[in-house]
């Protein structure tokens, strides 16, 4: 049988049983369904899923290549970080040094009084308001007017940032005397802080063993 003899084939003739007979271009054709057949089921279920799986450990290895990256940049990284954090660690401590005692108090506010006299401000107003409990610290503001000329004042602002226990200072506001155009006016709120740290028993420990 010829190619051009298939379309005067009647396919309701043909019969598996009869397979063995049928023309040799009709066995191709079958044969050929049957190829693309099996090949399509096989991609269902078998081929795509393998193919999505390679997928998601494609992506996978790319999310742990950059994981990997970031490790290795942390870990090279790592001697850097830890001298900066003993310098931290250095450094906080000496700043909690410089925080007052709840008895030093009073002796840090007699040394901001007394260091506004030897720069040779005339003192108007020094007043301590009521402290602030931050998180683990007390913040205890000052309210403070001095008249002086304006070198006066600023080594006065100097002299205090130098005191040994840690003083701030904000809140400016400075203005001319009327009757003394040569001396200004400075208003300000300081600012001293003490450490404090919670107990079990409910009562404030001080640095150095000061309740």
């Amino acid at each position: 049988m010829k190619w051009s003899e298939l379309k005067d084939l009647e396919l309701r003739n043909l019969s598996l049983k009869e397979s063995a007979i049928w023309p040799v271009p009709v066995k191709i054709i079958f044969c050929g369904l049957i190829v693309a057949f099996t090949i399509l089921v096989g991609y269902f279920l078998v081929i795509r899923e393998e193919i999505s799986t390679l997928h998601q450990a494609e992506r996978q290895e790319t999310s742990l290549k950059q994981v990997f990256k970031t490790k290795a940049l942390l870990a090279a990284a790592l001697p850097a970080y830890q001298i900066q954090f003993k310098k931290m660690q250095q450094l906080y401590g000496v700043m909690l040094h410089q925080l007052p005692s709840r008895d030093e108090i009073p002796s840090l506010l007699r040394d901001i009084s007394t260091t506004a006299q030897l720069d040779g401000l005339k003192q108007r107003l020094f007043k301590p308001v009521g402290a602030i409990r931050k998180h683990f610290y007390v913040e205890q503001p000052i309210v403070m007017e001095y008249v002086g000329t304006y070198h006066q004042l600023g080594k006065f602002v100097s002299d205090v940032g130098a005191l040994p226990r840690i003083v701030t200072l904000s809140q400016f506001s400075i203005e001319p005397l009327a009757h003394a155009p040569n001396l200004l006016l400075m208003r300000v709120i300081g600012f001293t802080y003490r450490y404090f740290e919670k107990t079990s028993r409910g009562f404030v420990r001080q640095p150095g063993g000061h309740p």
